[in-house]
């Protein structure tokens, strides 16, 4: 069963720590990316149709304040997110996530 809209459960939590990783490692964020994070680092929304998922989180996040979305260059039709000061303020609940993103990440980096 879904959660109520407007809730922070796990997915929301990961989508947020994808955000801040990718932040922190200079990447943009974008819809279609995050999702691919998503699939890749926590093994959900497996299937090609579960993206729109993702959005619906992340339209979520923005009324929540916890991302804001730009617009990307004039040439981009993307739409890309950072965390609000607000959704920095809950590192820590999402910092177990960074941990796997950190891990998943820092071995290939050393090659």
């Amino acid at each position: 069963m879904p959660k109520p809209k407007g809730t922070m459960g796990a997915t929301k939590m990961k989508i947020m720590s994808v955000i801040c990783h990718n932040g922190e490692c200079g990447r943009e964020s974008y819809g279609y990316g995050i999702w691919q994070s998503l699939k890749e680092n926590f093994h959900m929304y497996l299937n090609d149709n579960d993206v729109r998922n993702v959005y619906h989180h992340l339209e979520d996040l923005c009324d929540l304040e916890m991302i804001n979305r730009m617009r990307g260059r004039e040439d981009d039709s993307r739409c890309f997110y950072e965390l609000t000061e607000k959704g920095l303020i809950l590192k820590d609940k999402y910092q177990k996530y960074l941990e796997i993103l950190d891990s998943k990440i820092r071995p290939s980096s050393y090659h």
